[in-house]
């Protein structure tokens, strides 16, 4: 099916080297910094995207079988004023970052918030990541936020990078569901939050006191540390109490994105019962 010959989607155009070249850098971290943009790939995170209120500046797509879905997108791209590109299976290639590619695409604005911006709009429930390293767990673990209903998830200096193909992957869409700020000093936002009467607590494999023994109170603020450091002394330092999750097995830890699935769903459940 050639959308390029229907009237409804008169705006579609075909796709220069030049263009795709610019597109496929974005598959570079450096490149995503320098341009501020980046690119989500499949029809669920692209379908996010569009509904969200991200800036999203292109769509590509090409050839799909589900041609109800594809039209969806063009829709919504349409009204959000997108380019829109029908592009062919090499470009679609070069694009992708998956073996199983859907062939859709797109180009999105990375999204600025500001750290005071933040905390003025007195978020009760933050998680913050110390350092997360694994781009799969990160992701999840930022899904898991937007299913427990976080307000806001914090990346230290150290973290994997937000826009990385594996992370947006693994967010599957909720990326654009939450307010998330990366690169930030934690010393700096922890002394700040707690001036602001935030309880800091830091999941340690080393603490002594069990997740299910503390009582937790409005506002809070969750630290999960680097999948094989943990959270920094410095960080801890800042912190008021340390928690853990008891083990019953043999295994020497967590990943983050399982033990933050944890503590963050007791926390949600203790939170909202007040």
């Amino acid at each position: 099916m050639n959308f390029a010959r229907k009237k409804s989607v008169a705006s579609i155009h075909m796709l220069s080297k030049a263009r795709l070249k610019k597109f496929s850098w974005l598959k570079k971290k450096k490149r995503r910094w320098l341009t501020k943009l980046f690119l989500v790939e499949g029809w669920r995170s692209c379908h996010e995207a569009l509904t969200s209120d991200f800036v999203v500046e292109t769509l590509l797509f090409h050839s799909p079988a589900d041609r109800e879905n594809i039209s969806t997108l063009i829709e919504l791209a349409q009204k959000k004023g997108c380019e829109i590109f029908e592009i062919s299976a090499t470009e679609a290639k070069a694009l992708s970052d998956t073996i199983h590619a859907q062939g859709v695409f797109c180009v999105v604005r990375q999204r600025q918030i500001a750290e005071e911006s933040l905390l003025a709009s007195e978020p009760d429930f933050m998680v913050l990541v110390d350092a997360g390293q694994d781009p799969g767990n990160v992701g999840a673990l930022i899904r898991t936020c937007d299913w427990f209903g976080v307000q806001a998830v914090i990346l230290s200096q150290g973290n994997v990078d937000l826009y990385n193909s594996k992370v947006l992957r693994a967010t599957m869409g909720s990326i654009f569901h939450l307010p998330i700020i990366e690169n930030v000093k934690l010393d700096l936002f922890l002394s700040e939050i707690k001036k602001r009467g935030y309880h800091i607590f830091a999941a340690d494999v080393a603490a002594k006191t069990p997740y299910l023994k503390i009582d937790f109170k409005k506002p809070v603020a969750l630290i999960l540390g680097n999948e094989n450091r943990g959270i920094s002394q410095p960080t801890l330092q800042l912190v008021d109490t340390t928690i853990c999750i008891p083990a019953f097995g043999l295994a020497e830890s967590l990943n983050v994105a399982a033990a933050g699935a944890v503590l963050i769903s007791h926390l949600r459940l203790k939170l909202s019962l007040g």
